[in-house]
C-alpha cells in the first residue's frame, strides 16, 4: 500500500517508520488510533510542525514569541525534511480512525446520592472563578481562591463569609505549616510563558489574614508547594511545582542562613502537577513522588539521597495525550503501604472529542518501588479523585469531579461518587451537580462532627473548545453558580450549636 505526499510516493510502512522515528524523540509514541482523523490533521499535527522547526513564523506571531524563542523549545530550522512530514501526515490520515474511539461504558449514574447533602456557599462575589479549594478542620473553614478578581477568600462551615485578602494574583495552592499559610500562585490561570508567578506567605495577624511576605516572585505558572526537611539540616525546605507551560521546573528550595532560600532543580522541563513527601525505600529521608503533564504525562519518585540530590525513578508513563490531572498519594487498599490514585482528563489544549483514555486509575503499591495499576474507572475529562471510606464501612470509595464532562450525553459527570460494594462501584451524583463547573475539590470534616465531607471549586470561564457547554447552562453559572459547594456528609449529624 501507498501513501502519496507532496513530492513524491511512500510506503505506509516507510510513512510509519518515519511517525516512529520522530514522533517519540519527546515523549511515547503517538498511536493513530489514540485520536479521530480530523484532529490528528486540524489540530495535533500543524503544532508539531512547529516544534519540528517548519513553521518559525507562527512562533513570530505568537505574542509570547520572545520567550518561546528563548525556550530552546521551538528550533529555527526544520529538524525534518518537508517530505517526511508530509508522509507521516498521511500516515495519521490513513491509519486514524474516522471517528474518535468511544469511552468505554460507564455505569449509570444515579441521582439520588444519600451520603451527601449539597449545600452552596452562601458567599458570592460574581461568577465563580476558584482555582483552589482548601479545608480547613481545625478552624472549621474553608479557604479558597477567586482568581478573576485575585483574592483569597474564607467561609465558614455554613458558607458565610468570614474574610477575604487582596493578593493581587492568582491563588492555587494553600499549605499550613503551624500559624504559616504558604500560598502558592499560579500568575495567569491561562496557558503562558511569562513568569509571573508568587509563593507568599500570609500569616494572622490581630485575628485576621495578612500577605507578610513574598518568598519567590517571577516563577514560571507554579501549581503547588510541598514543605518538608529535605537535606536533614533541621529547616524545612519548600518543594515547588513550577508548572509552566514551555518553560518550567521542579525545584526545591533550601532554607540557609538569614532565611534566604536557594534553588535547587530536580527536574529542568515544565509539566509537573504536583508532588508527595513520603519515604519510599525506607532510608529515613523524604523523597518525592511527582506527577509531570503535558508531553512527559509520567509518574516518577525521586529518591533523596539524605543531602538534597535526587535519582529519579520512572513509576509509570503515559502517551502524550493522556491529559494527566492530579494524583494523590493514600492506602487505598488499606495494606499500610501508599498507593497512587491518579486522574486524567485535561481536554482544554484545543478542540477535541471526548477521550476514551480518561478517566480514574488506581495504582497499588507492590514494594519495592514498584506500582501496578489494577483499577481503571472510565470518566471523560476527570480532574481530581479523592479516595477516602466516606461511609466508614471498611473499604475505599472515590469523589471524584469532571471539569470536561461531556455534557451533551452525560453531564452527571460533573461530579461522581462512586460507592465501592465489594469490589463495584456504584455511581451517584446529587441533583444539582451542574449548577457550577468544578475545577478543583478537597475532603476533610468541616463541621467536626467526625465525618469526612467534601468542598468543591467552580470556575466557569476555563478553556471550552473541546466540549460543548449548552447556553442555559453558562447562564446558570454566570448569574447564580456558587463559588464553591459544600457537600456535608451524612454519616454523622453535626454537633449541636457548632
Amino acid at each position: 500500500m501507498t501513501v502519496h505526499g507532496m513530492d513524491q510516493t511512500v510506503t505506509l510502512a516507510k510513512a510509519e517508520a518515519l511517525a516512529r522515528q520522530h514522533c517519540a524523540t519527546c515523549h511515547l509514541f503517538p498511536e493513530p488510533k489514540l485520536l479521530d482523523k480530523a484532529t490528528w490533521i486540524n489540530q495535533v499535527l500543524p503544532r508539531m510542525a512547529i516544534r519540528m522547526g517548519l513553521s518559525p513564523e507562527s512562533v513570530n506571531r505568537h505574542p509570547e514569541s520572545e520567550a518561546l524563542w528563548k525556550s530552546g523549545r521551538f528550533p529555527k530550522e526544520p529538524t525534518i525534511l518537508g517530505i517526511d512530514y508530509q508522509a507521516i501526515v498521511e500516515y495519521y490520515k490513513n491509519k486514524a480512525p474516522n471517528l474518535p474511539v468511544a469511552q468505554k461504558p460507564l455505569a449509570k449514574i444515579e441521582l439520588n446520592l444519600q451520603q451527601f447533602s449539597a449545600q452552596a456557599s452562601r458567599f458570592r462575589r460574581n461568577v465563580g472563578a476558584v482555582n483552589m479549594v482548601r479545608i480547613d478542620e481545625k478552624r472549621r473553614q474553608v479557604f479558597h481562591s477567586d482568581g478573576l478578581n485575585q483574592y483569597l477568600d474564607v467561609i465558614d462551615s455554613n458558607g458565610k463569609w468570614v474574610e477575604s485578602l487582596k493578593v493581587d494574583n492568582v491563588p492555587v495552592g494553600f499549605e499550613e505549616d503551624g500559624e504559616e499559610f504558604f500560598l502558592t500562585m499560579i500568575g495567569t490561570f491561562s496557558p503562558s510563558d511569562i513568569p509571573r508567578g508568587e509563593l507568599s506567605l500570609v500569616k494572622k495577624e490581630n485575628g485576621r489574614l495578612v500577605k507578610s511576605e513574598t518568598l519567590l516572585s517571577k516563577i514560571p505558572r507554579p501549581t503547588h508547594t510541598n514543605i518538608a526537611d529535605i537535606n536533614g539540616d533541621g529547616r524545612k525546605d519548600l518543594i515547588v511545582s513550577m508548572y509552566g507551560n514551555n518553560i518550567g521546573r521542579l525545584s526545591w528550595f533550601e532554607k540557609i542562613n538569614g532565611g534566604e532560600l536557594k534553588e535547587h532543580v530536580i527536574l529542568p522541563r515544565s509539566g509537573t502537577l504536583s508532588t508527595a513527601i513520603h519515604d519510599f525505600n525506607g532510608d529515613g529521608t523524604p523523597d518525592i513522588a511527582a506527577l509531570i503533564a503535558q508531553e512527559l504525562e509520567a509518574m516518577y519518585i525521586f529518591l533523596n539521597d539524605g543531602k538534597g540530590t535526587f535519582e529519579p525513578r520512572l513509576i509509570f508513563q503515559g502517551h502524550p495525550l493522556m491529559g494527566h490531572s492530579s494524583f494523590e498519594l493514600t492506602d487505598f487498599n488499606k495494606d499500610g503501604q501508599p498507593d497512587f490514585v491518579v486522574t486524567s482528563g485535561d481536554n482544554g489544549e484545543y478542540p477535541s472529542p471526548p477521550k476514551s483514555y480518561h478517566g480514574i486509575r488506581v495504582y497499588l503499591n507492590q514494594g519495592g518501588i514498584k506500582f501496578n495499576q489494577v483499577l481503571f474507572i472510565p470518566l471523560n475529562g476527570a480532574f481530581r479523585a479523592l479516595a477516602r471510606d466516606y461511609d466508614n464501612d471498611g473499604d475505599t470509595d472515590i469523589a471524584a469531579i469532571s471539569y470536561f464532562p461531556n455534557y451533551k450525553t452525560s453531564p452527571r459527570e460533573s461530579f461522581v461518587y462512586f460507592r465501592n460494594e465489594n469490589g463495584q462501584f456504584k455511581a451517584n451524583t446529587f441533583r444539582t451537580c451542574i449548577s457550577g463547573r468544578w475545577l478543583t475539590m478537597d475532603a476533610g470534616d468541616i463541621d467536626g462532627d467526625g465525618d469526612i465531607d467534601l468542598a468543591l471549586g467552580n470556575y466557569a470561564y476555563g478553556p471550552n473548545e473541546a466540549i460543548h457547554i449548552p447556553d442555559f447552562l453558562m447562564k446558570i453559572w454566570e448569574q447564580r453558580g456558587p463559588p464553591v459547594m459544600i457537600l456535608r456528609n451524612n454519616l454523622h449529624q453535626p454537633k449541636i450549636g457548632q
